[in-house]
């Protein structure tokens, strides 16, 4: 019996070590984390989308609705600067030819309320918002690739007192 599953294994491949597999993808996290603190131009986000992400790469937010690439990354550049972000992996599943990951991402930003929504308007505030996320990833060779981001309910949204620079 023992010499049979030798026999599979070796035939089939090494099982794929899902601790490995996690933290590579966590780490794709982290980077995606950091860069996301230093974007200063459409030019520096559309770089990193090109090493990170599928060409046909795309974003379902909570409603169903399809976004892709240039449509998010005008989002993300005109939301204002990170402070602090994280995405922390909660769940991985492997599919065929890749993963699925359910994240909790957490995105701390400094916001100027226009519209008075938190309190008088022009004031400051500091926002925090956390979004599960399913992400489907792809191996592209010998590397990770993100190729779908499902946003998985709305967010939490959470707003400090107003802050004075």
């Amino acid at each position: 019996m023992y010499i049979i599953a030798l026999a599979l294994t070796l035939a089939l491949g090494a099982p794929p070590d899902l601790f490995s597999i996690q933290t590579d993808l966590q780490g794709l996290y982290d980077e995606i984390s950091q860069a996301v603190l230093q974007f200063a131009t459409t030019q520096d986000a559309d770089q990193f989308y090109q090493v990170l992400y599928t060409p046909d790469w795309a974003f379902v937010d909570a409603a169903g609705q399809r976004h892709a690439w240039p449509e998010m990354r005008d989002q993300i550049m005109h939301a204002g600067p990170v402070e602090s972000t994280e995405q922390p992996i909660q769940k991985l599943a492997l599919v065929p030819g890749g993963a699925v990951t359910t994240v909790k991402a957490s995105t701390t930003r400094a916001i100027v309320d226009t519209e008075g929504r938190y309190g008088k308007p022009g004031e400051s505030h500091m926002l925090d918002e956390k979004i599960t996320y399913r992400d489907t990833w792809v191996q592209v060779g010998d590397q990770w690739k993100l190729k779908l981001r499902e946003q998985v309910g709305p967010p939490r949204v959470q707003v400090d007192p107003s802050i004075y620079y």
